[in-house]
């Protein structure tokens, strides 16, 4: 087994149908080294060969059941993470298996790749977790044979890493309530509406059509917005947030989220206005994320000022670094709330001008950019006057 094989994150995927097992394939393949099988025998001969962190298995399959298959390979592989697709119907056997430690989650079918995603992830982040456990743990044993001062600094990272479990455990059960909540209401409220629109159809005006209709869309809108928002910080705090570096004029990228935004600013008879005296200013950056960070703060202007209000963007490009400020005359923020505004699902008491929707999670998304840019980002802010974001990052150089 070569040194390239085992430090690869191996995922297997178990289930009788071949489409099902390409569809998991294909969703997977890009983060993990995938493996298939279509029965559970199949799955042994693979689990004898390579070393799988992560076992996904459909529990009915003719000649040996999901649970079946784990409960033999629980004492074998006892570090391998088992999750479990099912149907409601055998519910009662998977929550057995699981009081039994033989699974560590289960999804019923059909699942959500989302919610599949997460779960699968999670997985190998507790077994990242488990093995450090395990190797911290044998550091021990050794130390206590040689000195009592070893054998204390092994137990404090030993407490460091079970702490850094249960946090994990503990920040997933709170994301995933955060944004489980959040989403209940306009997914309820788009439900309510698509119903009335489908069953009672003659019963409204076609000005009532189309109101209901873009609630729908609105409420639907903003659910979209709040998951590829968590995504993003599920990606950013477990690392994989990948920077494309390349050198282009900063300029032109604020022209571009000028015009993706004016339309909304107009609605508000609001102007952005880009003080700026030259044509070019190279930067070497990831466009994308950039632009992704810039468009946050041009929209949070634009939500949180009233209507005919300005909006400035100024550059100060400096030898060193170059510095964007992103100036409204909105509500503003309490001094008090000023310190927490950036961290996930932060928001304030200020409330935007127009209802407008906010998923808590823009401000942490664009620190985690500018900090993976070695740049920073800040506030300044006075209620009843505006805010002013500021944010750096180093000037391109030959």
């Amino acid at each position: 087994m070569s040194d390239t094989n085992i430090n690869h994150k191996h995922l297997l995927i178990i289930d009788d149908e071949v489409e099902i097992t390409k569809s998991i394939y294909r969703q997977f393949r890009r983060k993990y080294k995938v493996h298939t099988a279509n029965s559970g025998a199949e799955a042994l001969e693979i689990m004898e060969k390579v070393p799988i962190q992560v076992v996904l298995s459909d529990q009915r399959m003719p000649g040996m059941t999901g649970v079946d298959f784990f409960s033999k390979i629980k004492n074998i592989y006892p570090d391998t993470l088992k999750l479990i697709l099912t149907g409601y119907s055998d519910i009662d056997a998977v929550i057995g298996a699981i009081n039994e430690g033989q699974v560590f989650r289960y999804l019923t079918k059909p699942w959500k790749p989302l919610e599949l995603e997460l779960a699968i992830q999670e997985a190998f982040e507790k077994h990242s977790l488990i093995k450090i456990n395990k190797r911290l743990m044998s550091e021990l044993k050794e130390a206590n044979t040689h000195l009592e001062n070893k054998v204390l600094k092994r137990t404090q990272e030993l407490e460091k890493a079970n702490k850094q479990l249960k946090q994990l455990n503990i920040e997933k059960n709170k994301y995933v309530g955060i944004v489980a909540h959040d989403l209940r209401n306009p997914i309820g409220n788009a439900y309510s509406f698509s119903y009335l629109l489908m069953h009672q159809y003659n019963e409204f005006s076609k000005n009532e059509h189309i109101e209901y209709l873009q609630i729908v869309n609105e409420r639907c809108s903003y659910s979209l917005d709040l998951i590829e928002d968590f995504l993003d910080v599920s990606k950013i705090e477990s690392g994989i947030l990948d920077l494309d570096f390349k050198e282009w004029n900063y300029l032109d990228i604020i022209r571009d989220c000028i015009e993706q935004n004016e339309i909304f600013a107009r609605e508000k008879k609001q102007r952005i206005i880009f003080e700026n005296s030259i044509d070019t200013m190279p930067l070497m950056c990831d466009k994308s994320k950039i632009q992704q960070v810039i468009n946050n703060l041009l929209s949070n202007a634009i939500k949180y000022s009233k209507q005919g209000k300005n909006i400035w963007i100024k550059i100060d490009f400096q030898p060193s670094k170059t510095v964007t400020y992103i100036e409204d005359e909105g509500k503003g923020i309490a001094e008090d709330e000023m310190k927490a505004i950036f961290n996930v699902f932060q928001t304030t008491s200020t409330t935007s001008t127009a209802g407008e929707k906010s998923t808590g999670l823009g401000l942490a998304i664009a620190k985690k950019i500018i900090e993976a840019h070695n740049g920073t980002i800040k506030v300044e802010s006075e209620i009843g006057k505006g805010s002013i974001f500021q944010f750096n990052l180093p000037s391109f150089s030959n």
